[in-house]
């Protein structure tokens, strides 16, 4: 196995999950006492880690020594739960996402336990339909295979069609006897009425970003002021901090920059017309420009009051003079007005038009 590539003994257990304690204890002390709900919801941010926590849970039910309220992390399920942590974040080493089968990524992702069943959409489709669910009922009518408790994760739940979710619900009311079954969501309200109150909700929130930085330095080996302007940007989503690409992003924030400079300055509406321009020509790299003119706020914020919470300490010598020259009302009404921007944005409207009524808004007053 190549050194960049972790064993499956070695995927991360519950003492060593990132944030959200009380999700982790509630279930730690449920399967600890043999009391976990047949059929659970795990519902929060996107990249918060639910579906790694309900892989996690896994593991720990059909581990064969475990030690506290944790896995052992040596036995066979836990090896071959394991892997399917690791497989979320592993690519083939010799051709990306096209799998080679061969290199110990692959053999990794193609590690699998019969009694654990990851469900989404299938490949090149959006929705979990109703052919899925009921081939996944059929599957899990009979006692486990193998392990003590057969666990079914389904991510993302909301994805279900309307007519997928009715066909599960028999399945929820009466669930086959040593059966879990964890609906994973960002929107349990997308879900039926009918699904929720056969379900016990376990509620996630975001990742406290000093949180996200200590792990990319110390589990990710990120340089210091990488992991801190990512954890910055993540929105409190380990997920997307992993995949945030820094090299990329400092086009963007250079932008943003220029904006919040205008914004705070009082530049001309022209400049601000012309930034708005630019910054909405792609709608993908839009979102996080919009994301980055929130934390350069929100930075600026920090260095009037309390420069040490500054995220992006790298750009502390050009957002001290900006904290220092800006009232505190002006700089409170750009925070809460992007905000309300980014709401406006799911709404899908005119993205430079959003962008220069923002600028006449807080310039005008």
């Amino acid at each position: 196995m190549s050194a960049r590539t972790p064993s499956p003994k070695t995927a991360p257990c519950f003492g060593s999950f990132i944030g959200n304690a009380r999700a982790v204890d509630i279930l730690r002390r449920a399967i600890g006492r043999d009391r976990l709900p047949h059929a659970m919801i795990f519902a929060g941010p996107p990249g918060v880690g639910k579906c790694t926590l309900a892989l996690m849970a896994a593991r720990r039910l059909n581990c064969l020594s475990p030690e506290g309220d944790d896995a052992c992390g040596r036995c066979s399920p836990c090896v071959r739960m394991g892997a399917a942590i690791l497989a979320r974040r592993l690519e083939c080493e010799k051709r990306g996402d096209r799998p080679c089968g061969s290199c110990p990524s692959c053999r990794i992702r193609e590690m699998r336990h019969p009694d654990l069943h990851l469900v989404g959409p299938d490949e090149g489709k959006t929705a979990i339909g109703i052919q899925r669910i009921r081939g996944l009922i059929g599957e899990i009518a009979f006692q486990p295979i193998e392990a003590r408790y057969r666990v079914v994760i389904l991510d993302p739940a909301d994805r279900m069609t309307v007519e997928a979710q009715n066909c599960l619900l028999k399945t929820l009311e009466e669930p086959p006897s040593r059966t879990v079954i964890i609906l994973v969501t960002a929107n349990p309200y997308a879900l039926l009425d009918t699904i929720r109150s056969r379900c016990r909700l376990l509620h996630f929130g975001e990742i406290q970003p000093e949180m996200i930085e200590r792990r990319l330095v110390e589990a990710e080996g990120r340089p210091a002021a990488q992991a801190r302007l990512a954890a910055a940007l993540s929105g409190g989503s380990l997920g997307a901090a992993l995949d945030f690409d820094t090299a990329a992003y400092s086009g963007i924030r250079e932008q943003a920059f220029d904006f919040v400079s205008l914004l705070l300055g009082k530049g001309s509406f022209r400049e601000a017309s012309a930034a708005a321009a630019q910054a909405t020509r792609d709608k993908q790299s839009f979102l996080i420009y919009i994301d980055s003119v929130s934390a350069l706020l929100e930075d600026v914020y920090y260095a009037r009051i309390d420069p040490g919470r500054v995220g992006q300490r790298d750009l502390l010598d050009r957002i001290g003079p900006l904290a220092r020259s800006v009232r505190h009302q002006t700089l409170v009404r750009s925070i809460e007005g992007v905000q309300r921007l980014k709401l406006n944005l799911k709404s899908n409207v005119n993205r430079q038009i959003a962008l220069e009524a923002l600028f006449i808004e807080i310039t005008r007053r």
